[in-house]
């Protein structure tokens, strides 16, 4: 059985798929909990949680919550350590 080396430059591309298929779906909350619960803090996770909660509630998101979230995945993406990475995130979102 072969082991996945994360270094493998296609080690992410279902992850990236699944990115580009929320999109297409407008799927933006799915894609922002993924990516707080993969890259992100504690913090930005429990933010993501508390906005995927209300996104449940109300089938959607008040402006401000859609602007918080938003800046979230920003915060995140923009700390990432694997900057290539980060960037073929925000090509897909």
């Amino acid at each position: 059985m072969s082991t996945l080396n994360i270094n493998d430059p296609k080690y992410f591309d279902p992850y990236l798929k699944t990115i580009a298929q929320n999109t297409h779906n407008n799927h933006h909350t799915e894609n922002a909990v993924l990516i707080a619960y993969n890259f992100g803090t504690d913090f930005h996770i429990n933010l993501m949680r508390k906005i995927q909660s209300q996104y449940n509630k109300m089938n959607g998101l008040e402006y401000f919550t859609l602007i918080a979230r938003d800046f979230i995945v920003k915060d995140i993406l923009n700390n990432m350590k694997n900057k290539k990475l980060a960037k073929k995130i925000k090509v897909r979102l």
